[in-house]
């Protein structure tokens, strides 16, 4: 007479191995998927941060090329680049009382890059620099 095995030494494997399987699988979508958003948060830091420095840069380079109006007195010097800056298409006011000059310029997904300059007999000073974010 036969005796028959149990089924039960190779079901019992089997569905041991599927439960890893199924639990190895469900890791990996999860870290997929973590993957998927670090990517997406680096590359919008990416886009802020390089929008903010590429407006930084365009100031620079204009306050290099106000750096001649600078030696005109502070009243003359705040009207004459405030319609340059105008004409450029860069928004700018000039308080005469305060003898303050203030301009944006846009940053991408950063938002604006807000400047304002204190006008001086010799030149100017800096008092504001920062980066508002879209409301």
């Amino acid at each position: 007479m036969k005796k028959h095995r149990s089924s039960l030494a190779v079901g019992f494997p089997t569905i041991v191995n599927l439960l890893l399987l199924l639990a190895f699988t469900c890791l990996a979508l999860l870290s997929l998927s973590r993957a998927k958003a670090d990517q997406m948060a680096a590359r919008h830091s990416w886009r802020v941060s390089s929008g903010y420095f590429q407006a930084d840069s365009r100031a620079e380079q204009l306050l290099g090329a106000m750096e001649e109006t600078f030696a005109l007195p502070p009243g003359e010097a705040g009207v004459e680049i405030e319609a340059w800056l105008n004409d450029q298409g860069i928004a700018a006011f000039y308080d005469q009382t305060a003898a303050l000059l203030s301009f944006t310029l846009p940053a991408g997904e950063a938002g604006t890059l807000q400047i304002t300059l204190h006008l001086l007999p010799n030149g100017f000073e800096i008092t504001e620099w920062r980066l508002a974010p879209h409301e």
